[in-house]
């Protein structure tokens, strides 16, 4: 089962002890994905809506889920939580938003649509990321992972992708086919030169050669002076 990543965002340091507790004690369940963790990517968001008005709309770009924390009720609304956090309530909005972010993760390539990725990824072919993946996509795998980070440096094909991470050539497909499907994916073919604009291949001339020519442009000289000398004189001889 693939990890999920929670964290906090300006809670007192009383409400970060009940959540790590929380979550330690739910890990013993083999079902329970969710991992506290410091630093971004987040899954999922916890937040206090009492420290700035109108809660805390940053939070919204660090993690694709955001449970805020309340005061007071105010009619249960959606991705909130009433303070004392309840250890039942907080399992099951994580369950919860387990099954939502599960749901919108891009499914693994069919055998079909395999194929037909091996097809479109020659080596004519690079790719490149414009933003990186959710962790979902991720799902904590080293692998992944590492082809995310190459792929976030610099313009690589499948074959390049493979070498560099060591995977197979059919799981950097896999994991190609799954980032365009997430949007984050660039794809950039290689621009051919035409053949018409190909520069001509300019024989390297040897020095007899160069002689040969040298001497051929002197004696053209000379015959020209030679040519322009009798013109004059028969113009004298006739005047």
């Amino acid at each position: 089962m693939s990890t999920l990543r929670l964290g906090v965002h300006r809670l007192p340091a009383a409400e970060v002890v009940v959540i790590q507790t929380i979550v330690r004690l739910s890990a013993h369940d083999g079902a329970f994905p969710w991992k506290l963790v410091d630093v971004p990517p987040y899954d999922a968001l916890l937040v206090d809506g009492t420290t700035t008005e109108g809660g805390c709309p940053e939070a919204a770009t660090m993690a694709r889920a955001v449970l805020t924390l309340t005061r007071v009720s105010s009619g249960d609304p959606p991705n909130t939580l009433e303070r004392p956090i309840r250890a039942e309530k907080l399992q099951q909005w994580l369950k919860n938003t387990e099954r939502e972010l599960l749901a919108a993760q891009p499914a693994l390539p069919t055998t079909d649509e395999q194929t037909a990725m091996e097809m479109e990824v020659s080596d004519s072919v690079r790719f490149m990321l414009r933003r990186w993946p959710p962790a979902a996509l991720l799902g904590n795998d080293s692998g992944n992972v590492r082809m995310a980070s190459l792929l976030s440096r610099c313009e690589l094909n499948a074959s390049e992708l493979a070498d560099l991470s060591q995977q197979s050539f059919s799981r950097c497909v896999g994991f190609l086919q799954a980032l365009r499907k997430a949007g984050v994916l660039e794809v950039h073919p290689e621009s051919i030169l035409p053949r018409e604009t190909e520069l001509p291949i300019v024989p390297k001339l040897t020095g007899a050669v160069r002689n040969h020519i040298a001497l051929g442009l002197i004696g053209g000289i000379r015959r020209g002076l030679g040519l322009r000398a009798s013109s004059r004189l028969s113009k004298r001889s006739t005047g």
